[in-house]
């Protein structure tokens, strides 16, 4: 019962919290450190920090070791130091991630003890600049998704803005400035407490080779913060184009469509209004465009534009010779998909074949889950069948054999006793 009521109560402040912003645009919120270290709060971000997992910080500790201790314990630990202003955020460990391109992307790996309080910070703010926030930033944001974001740009096209300007920024993550993002945070807040722990988060650098190094800009990828800072960041870009009105047909019915730092800019005409207008913006906030990726161009029959991993094609319908556009997994994103299939079906690994498939079906599942939606059923063909192929291969060369047995391995022992994924219909956007 104590739980229910510790619910309802955060969920109320947070409905206050965002119908007060909403209201007020101009308001800046004043006392809100006290909220953070309530236990109703800290009981809640510790439920959220340990549902997205994650390996350990600078200090070694696991959820395990939490655990162990006594949450209980540990959170009133965590809301002592914070009540008395002692708590201090540690170094993140920075590790690096592969990127499709075959580059590292650098990841910074917070405590617990922090990420449990920036999840309680999360909690309290959101709520606020989602009141200030565009419908057209899509990422990292409650109630929205890259699917959203999908299918807005598929609108546009289909009102044949295609006029486009497809952005890369280089480095966002790692170039944003401390200062500037401070002044955008303290916009709404003022609770000097609160923008003192942000700061130390920005300032607190990172562990690399047994080295602390520090961070004189940036927001790290992978603290729970991050994504809500980096909106921030750039809301003056997508509100720009709010207060301008350059949606409005008789101005070009220039749209943008965000997702975190992925962005296109498109346009019935006028387009270099809209590049314009960002350039202008992107100059304020000190980021610059990666020239060698950020394209424009005109998305005339059989040209496409690859956005979150999915290609939008205009085309030439066969049966009505009207145009279409077409959406579907992009090369790259198939050209990975194969990648990792070869990665978890493979005759080297010491596991039976049984256990590959029911480690690769997890995979399918969210692939397929994020990529279903469109047009894709001639693609998710061809891929099926490069699965059946790649574990038809397996077992066949565990038994000793070339080929694919094609006339003794049945749809039915690969489908119905393996268990392998098969579920590739598509969902219309």
């Amino acid at each position: 019962m104590r739980e229910l009521r510790s619910t309802e109560w955060l969920r109320d402040f947070q409905r206050k919290l965002h119908e007060k912003a909403k209201a007020e645009p101009g308001f800046r919120f004043y006392v809100l450190y006290d909220k953070m270290s309530r236990m109703e709060v800290l009981e809640e971000a510790y439920a959220q920090a340990k549902s997205n997992g994650g390996t350990s910080g600078v200090d070694g500790e696991t959820f395990e070791d939490v655990e162990a201790k006594g949450v209980a314990n540990y959170l009133g630990e965590l809301q002592l130091e914070m009540k008395e202003r002692r708590y201090k955020p540690k170094p993140v460990r920075r590790v690096y991630i592969p990127k499709p391109n075959g580059t590292e992307r650098p990841l910074g790996i917070p405590t617990i003890r922090d990420r449990v309080v920036q999840s309680a910070f999360l909690l309290i703010l959101e709520p606020i600049f989602e009141a200030d926030f565009a419908d057209s930033s899509y990422g990292f944001r409650p109630k929205k998704s890259a699917h959203d974001a999908v299918r807005e740009l598929y609108k546009y096209l289909n009102w044949g803005c295609h006029e486009i300007y497809d952005v890369d920024l280089e480095k966002y993550f790692d170039t944003v400035n401390h200062a500037k993002l401070m002044k955008l945070v303290a916009r709404r807040i003022s609770d000097s407490q609160v923008l003192h722990v942000i700061g130390e988060w920005l300032d607190c650098g990172y562990i690399e080779d047994g080295q602390h190094r520090e961070s004189k800009q940036g927001t790290p990828q992978g603290g729970v913060i991050s994504p809500l800072l980096a909106n921030i960041y750039l809301n003056p870009v997508d509100q720009a184009f709010e207060r301008k009105g350059l949606g409005a047909i008789r101005n070009g019915s220039i749209h943008v469509v965000r997702y975190a730092d992925d962005m296109i800019i498109l346009a019935q005409k006028n387009l270099d209004e809209g590049i314009a207008l960002l350039d202008h913006y992107l100059d304020r906030l000190g980021l610059r465009l990666n020239k060698e990726k950020t394209r424009r161009l005109r998305l005339n029959i059989g040209k496409s534009v690859d956005f979150l991993g999915f290609r939008f094609q205009n085309v030439r319908s066969r049966k009505t010779g009207t145009r279409l556009i077409l959406v579907r997994p992009s090369p790259k994103s198939q050209e990975r998909f194969r990648v990792e299939v070869r990665h978890r079906i493979h005759h080297s690994t010491p596991l039976s074949a049984k256990e590959q498939v029911v480690n690769l079906n997890r995979y399918l599942r969210g692939w397929m889950g994020y990529f279903r939606v469109g047009n894709g059923s001639a693609t998710f063909g061809k891929l099926a069948h490069f699965v059946n192929k790649r574990v038809r291969r397996l077992i066949w060369r565990r038994r000793g054999k070339g080929g694919y047995g094609w006339n003794k391995l049945t749809s039915k022992y690969i489908y119905g006793q393996l268990g392998l994924y098969y579920n590739y219909h598509v969902t219309a956007l």
